[in-house]
């Protein structure tokens, strides 16, 4: 399935990442509260050599099987913005 991984944290030489159990397509038009999520650790190593450095809050564009990755496509901006304006949002209303 290919789908968001959010970073959650960084500890020692993994990234803790809740990686959402539903695909691209569908994320958008679910509510953050209703996606089915896991917390993966995936090597820093990994991550770093297909994206780049990487810090918390960041949201990759990964596959995985609902318990391990099989791979790592990008970095999101895009999303990681988006996210940023729905807490935004949030906290006005």
């Amino acid at each position: 399935m290919k789908s968001y991984a959010s970073v959650d944290r960084i500890e020692g030489q993994f990234a803790i990442c809740e990686v959402e159990l539903v695909n691209l397509e569908e994320s958008e038009s679910i509510k953050y509260s209703e996606k089915e999520t896991e917390m993966i650790d995936i090597p820093l190593e990994q991550i770093t050599g297909m994206v780049g450095e990487i810090h918390e809050g960041d949201i990759l564009i990964v596959e995985h099987d609902g318990k391990a990755l099989t791979a790592i496509y990008c970095k999101d901006d895009d999303e990681k913005n988006r996210r940023i304006q729905e807490i935004v949002a949030m906290m006005k209303g």
